[in-house]
């Protein structure tokens, strides 16, 4: 028996003790979703506003295997919408940094509070002893923050899109008095949230307090359920309509064709040799580090590409800005995940992906070029492989 099991029984135990987890022990109350609090105590979450209906996303274009077996990933040509809502939890908490929020009960509303691997009572906050110390604000605050939006694809997929879920449900006229945010050390955080015209002074960060209690919590739903990466159709249009005046002035030169460079990055590495970089730019590609720009610059070369190729990575999210774009992404065999193919039918762009297989002795984290499969998909980027469905678009 490990330390984690021997852990497990106290752990449970300590959900007895009296008062409740903002002085000792972990939640008190076993998780449950928001729907199901609402229906049952009115005192936790008093309020429940529905605001986008169940339906169904519909990848209009199929992806298409180059140099590689068709992967069963992009099989998945419908998905479901998640219906979301907007619910009030008076006296809320919020902790972090994997976020849990809490209500005034003592339990964790568990469809927003994640921990990739762990759910229900393996959630980091029913593992602890002790949570971090609570600080109290006056006021209603908005939560934006989720496990895992520090990274650009979740910030914009996940984060954001609770604005419009807020907005939607009480009225573009209502503003909280604090905007609850995973971290703001991230650029692209600060500068999204400078576009919005959210004071960076009423933005509560978890990194810096990572266990926070309101007057008044406003918890919008996720938009992806679980954060599984199928975005519906309206995180698309929500996106590219706030972001609609972020097109920078006097920019009139932009790249065509943009390769995408990952080499600072830890995991799904592409080192380009000499010999690759002079490949690419025999073709026409600008190599682009994606990171180091404004998101705004960003958000410009993603509407303006003819084409984006790189290996899987958080720069391809700013093809929902993308027009009419081909998209080639790079993946290993050991990690291989369609969430930016989803993002790329928000658009209906044709998309493409090349896997490369883990050979003996190559490193874990790195990808290599495959120029033969970089030829094939330029020789056949003027094609449309299009597979339409009797329902075309969004249903509800």
């Amino acid at each position: 028996m490990n330390l984690k099991d021997l852990r497990r029984p106290f752990l449970r135990w300590a959900m007895g003790w009296p008062g409740d987890s903002t002085r000792a022990g972990p939640p008190r109350l076993a998780p449950a979703k928001m729907l199901h609090v609402a229906e049952e105590s009115k005192e936790e979450i008093p309020e429940l506003v529905p605001v986008h209906p169940p339906g169904k996303i519909f990848r209009k274009k199929a992806a298409i295997p180059i140099g590689c077996d068709p992967h069963p990933a992009f099989d998945i040509l419908v998905a479901p919408q998640t219906p979301t809502y907007l619910a009030r939890v008076p006296r809320g908490r919020v902790v972090g940094p994997t976020v849990a929020v809490l209500t005034s009960a003592d339990r964790m509303l568990s469809d927003v509070s994640l921990d990739w691997g762990h759910p229900g009572l393996d959630h980091f906050a029913y593992r602890q002893f002790r949570l971090p110390r609570c600080t109290e604000y006056q006021g209603s605050a908005l939560l934006l923050a989720c496990t895992g939006a520090d990274t650009y694809f979740h910030w914009l997929t996940d984060a954001l899109p609770r604005l419009e879920i807020f907005a939607k449900a009480l009225g573009t006229g209502k503003a909280p008095d604090w905007w609850v945010v995973n971290t703001i050390n991230r650029p692209f955080i600060r500068e999204s949230l400078a576009l919005l015209g959210i004071p960076l002074g009423r933005v509560v960060a978890l990194d810096k307090m990572p266990h926070v209690r309101f007057s008044e919590l406003y918890v919008p739903s996720l938009p992806c359920e679980a954060s599984s990466g199928d975005a519906p159709p309206w995180i698309g249009q929500y996106l590219q309509s706030i972001f609609a005046s972020s097109k920078r002035n006097g920019e009139s030169s932009y790249e065509e064709n943009i390769f995408i460079d990952r080499s600072n990055s830890i995991a799904r590495r592409l080192i380009l040799t000499a010999e690759d970089t002079s490949f690419l730019k025999k073709r026409g590609f600008s190599i682009v580090k994606m990171e180091l720009l404004p998101i705004q610059k960003q958000f410009f070369l993603a509407r303006n590409a003819r084409r984006i190729v790189g290996p899987h990575g958080a720069g391809f999210t700013n093809i929902v800005f993308s027009n009419k774009t081909k998209v080639l992404e790079f993946f290993k065999e050991d990690y291989v995940n369609a969430c930016y193919y989803s993002v790329s039918q928000l658009n209906s762009l044709d998309y493409s992906y090349h896997i490369q297989l883990q050979t003996f002795g190559s490193s874990k984290h790195q990808l290599k070029l495959n120029t033969d499969a970089l030829d094939r998909f330029l020789k056949n980027s003027s094609i449309s492989h299009v597979r339409q469905h009797p329902d075309k678009g969004f249903s509800s």
